[in-house]
């Protein structure tokens, strides 16, 4: 319940903002030098809004670079336990060979990982600088939102089931993408991320029953 508190918590605050920078009629994605690349503006405006996402140091945000591995780490942990939480988190391990408890992303790494949202390579590291595909973003948003209890993204058709539930939650919707299994760009994953919280519902799983049940009062939309 703490879990959902928090997802909730988030969503708010994720609406406000969008609903703030829509009657203000100004991107806060504007104040980046590159800001006329930017295609999903909302996303962008509301994942920079909460600190899931930085621009870098020259002024850019890079909307078509890829986004790593550690980046869609941090930017699922502030979607799921909001800024508040998030930036508090703090590790003395990772369990990882490839990231050190002091590296920047190493509460968010260690949380996503935690939570059963993400896992390491399986040789005891994690590639914190690896690409993210689209397919990956989502299964990282839909386990943070309860799913993948039945283990249907694991093994052979994880990819299909994944793009399965994606399309059918709204993850992917307004994207442009033409591929979702390669490498996803920065405000492709920030637009991910902003529809998985507004548009996919927390549910429970009954292994009685085997299915998903919408949790009550914790529908995104």
């Amino acid at each position: 319940f703490q879990y959902m508190k928090s997802l909730n918590r988030t969503l708010r605050l994720v609406l406000d903002l969008a609903m703030i920078f829509g009657l203000l009629g100004v991107a806060y994605a504007a104040s980046f030098t590159d800001a006329s690349k930017i295609q999903y503006t909302e996303a962008v405006n509301v994942m920079t809004g909460i600190g899931a996402i930085n621009g870098y140091t020259d002024g850019t945000f890079g909307p078509t670079a890829s986004i790593t591995r550690e980046e869609a780490a941090k930017m699922v942990t502030y979607a799921v336990l909001g800024p508040t939480v998030a930036k508090t988190l703090s590790v003395t391990a990772t369990g990882f060979s490839d990231v050190d408890a002091a590296r920047w992303s190493a509460p968010y790494i260690a949380y996503c990982v935690s939570q059963g949202i993400i896992n390491g390579m399986g040789d005891g590291t994690f590639a914190p600088t690896a690409n993210v595909t689209g397919y990956q973003i989502a299964k990282m948003m839909l386990c943070a939102a309860g799913y993948g209890k039945a283990s249907e993204f694991t093994g052979a058709s994880w990819e299909l089931n994944v793009a399965v539930a994606a399309n059918k939650t709204g993850i992917f919707t307004g994207s442009k993408a033409t591929s979702f299994s390669t490498a996803a760009t920065r405000e492709e994953a920030a637009l991910y991320v902003f529809n998985a919280l507004t548009k996919v519902p927390t549910v429970t799983y009954s292994k009685l029953t085997e299915a998903y049940t919408p949790v009550a009062n914790a529908t995104a939309g």
